[in-house]
Parts: structure tokens; sequence; C-alpha cells
């Protein structure tokens, strides 16, 4: 058999091994209402996406760097600009990681984001994988709302223990949700201010 032609097999059983390949699991993460993703993030903040780069890092992983044009911080500390890493992501050469469940971020995309803490690498995950990105749109009447895309995604309910699949659209009143997310970091900060005095009082 001739080199081309061994190649040229070759290549064949490799797609027809990743068309067999089983699709990945979706991700799993418990379902979380506006209270639960601001107590659960160290970072909630409203922007735009800027920029964007994938990399690889040092233990083979993909990640991206986001950079924000941040419009307000409503938890954590104030920033007109930031850069964000997740993990997943595409290089240029098409390689790269995809995450069931996380969701990623595009440039020119309007977004509020609950972020967890960065871990050892500067790298942060979405609170609750996809439900921790919401997308601002505007509707032909310019009335806003906030969008969640959540495919690959299974939420554990935490009241009947039950998993279903996420919806993969959700669209809700701009105005509301910020104002959830508002009181919701109020009564935050009112919570560890109170913890903070008790156990300064001891």
């Amino acid at each position: 058999m001739s080199p081309m032609r061994s190649g040229l097999v070759a290549a064949a059983l490799t797609a027809s091994l990743a068309l067999l390949a089983p699709p990945a699991a979706p991700g799993t993460a418990l379902r979380l209402d506006v209270p639960g993703l601001v107590d659960r993030a160290e970072l909630v903040v409203e922007g735009r996406v800027l920029a964007e780069r994938a990399y690889r890092a040092a233990n083979g992983l993909v990640h991206t760097e986001y950079v924000l044009q941040c419009d307000r911080t409503f938890w954590g500390a104030d920033a007109e600009q930031r850069v964000v890493r997740l993990p997943g992501g595409v290089l240029p050469d098409g390689s790269g990681t995809v995450i069931p469940g996380l969701p990623g971020l595009a440039r020119g995309e309007h977004v509020v984001l609950f972020l967890s803490p960065e871990n050892q690498t500067g790298v942060r995950v979405p609170v609750g994988l996809a439900q921790g990105k919401l997308v601002v749109e505007a509707g032909p009447d310019g009335a806003r709302s906030l969008v969640r895309h959540a495919l690959d995604l299974r939420l554990l309910d935490p009241a009947t223990g039950r998993v279903e699949e996420a919806a993969p659209r959700t669209s809700s009143d701009y105005d509301r949700v910020v104002a959830a997310i508002e009181s919701a970091a109020a009564a935050r900060r009112v919570r560890e201010a109170a913890a903070t005095s008790t156990g300064g009082a001891r």
C-alpha cells in the first residue's frame, strides 16, 4: 500500500472512530436562584467583552483570557476594566478544551457574570456553570432582557434532589434581575458585617 493510500485509510479510520465516540456527558450543577449565585460568587460584574485570547496552560488545558469593560460591579472590587480567565476555548490551530455546561464569552457581548475566586493559575469559573452568565439583549422596543443559554447542562434541584435538563434558553426582565442582584448583594454585606462584628467581639 502506498504512503498516500495508507494516510487516507488512517484518516478515514480516525474520522469513523470520532463518529462512533459517545458524546460528552452534560455538565451538572446545583440549581441556583439570584441570591444563591450572588452568595457563591467572589465577583459579580456587568460589562462588555472587548477582546479574547485562548492559550494553553502549563497543564496542557486550554483557557481563554477575556478583557471586560465594566459598567458596574455588584460584588467585588470596582474596576473600569478587568481581565477574566475562564477554562475552555479554541486555539488558532483548532485544538482546544470544551467543558460541558460551561459558557464561553464572545467579543462584543454585553454580559452579567457571577464568577468564582481565581484558582492558583488565575482562572475563574462561572458560578453554577451556565447559570453564571447572563447576556444583555435589547428588544425592538428597546426594552432590555437578560438571557441565559444553557446547552449541555443538567440542574440538581436542592429541594427535590431531582436532576433535570436545563432549559436551553431563558429570558428575564433586565431591571427585575438587576434589582434582585443588588438586593442579594446588600443582604450579603449585612450578613458579613454582622459576622465580622460578632467575631471581633469575642
